[in-house]
């Protein structure tokens, strides 16, 4: 019965990275391997930046219409398109959001990106207090994707719920995979939800770009 219940969980749990239609926005150039912290009220810059990496077009190609076509039956056509000669694979996300993934879909436009609910209650939800599962799905997304985004937004709540050692080990974790995985993490957070100390931990192990997300 419990080895049926695990294999229910993993099933609710599954996710396959998948690439977003592209728009016309060129999105913002962060480092490969690298975890972004920005510290705000609410995670909007950080929703921003994310879909702006999963939508837009990267920053490595010579000629911004240069990418793979999205054209059902394009591998076998034989026109000389520029998206015969790109070689970037576009950025595949992951988002773990306190949000219903049904108004963040519908606010970004998100058509294809796994969405999951930080919650005990609705569609893809994981509990708060599953830190095993969220990292479970983290490794598995990041082995799989092609240039993986994460975004894991409520990490104030896996605090309140958890306490701060489970959860700064969880994204000490990730970071790791992070690295290894030449991904990118971005974790917007609420500075007046969190105590300094946990602050502080955070800011030492990621980038801050809390100073230069107003303007741009």
């Amino acid at each position: 019965m419990i080895k049926n219940l695990l294999a229910k969980l993993k099933i609710a749990h599954a996710v396959v990275p998948t690439t977003e239609p592209l728009n016309s926005h060129v999105c913002r150039d962060l480092t490969k391997g690298s975890s972004y912290l920005i510290k705000e009220q609410k995670a909007e810059v950080g929703f921003e930046l994310f879909v702006s990496l999963v939508k837009g077009r990267c920053n490595d190609c010579e000629y911004l219409d240069s990418f793979p076509c999205e054209s059902i039956g394009c591998e076998r056509c034989k026109l000389p398109c520029t998206c015969k000669v790109c070689n970037h694979s576009r950025a595949q996300g992951l988002c773990f959001t306190m949000h219903s993934p049904q108004d963040i879909r519908l606010r970004y436009a998100l058509q294809t990106t796994p969405i999951f609910w930080i919650s005990n209650h609705g569609p893809q939800n994981i509990s708060p207090m599953n830190l095993e599962v969220i990292a479970d799905i983290v490794i598995k997304f990041l082995k799989q994707s092609k240039n993986p985004v994460i975004l894991l937004d409520g990490i104030e709540h896996l605090i309140f719920e958890n306490g701060s050692a489970p959860v700064l080990r969880l994204l000490r974790d990730i970071q790791e995979w992070i690295i290894i995985e030449r991904a990118i993490l971005i974790v917007p957070v609420n500075p007046d939800a969190v105590n300094k100390k946990e602050l502080a931990l955070m800011e030492r192990n990621m980038n801050d770009l809390s100073q230069n997300t107003n303007g741009e």
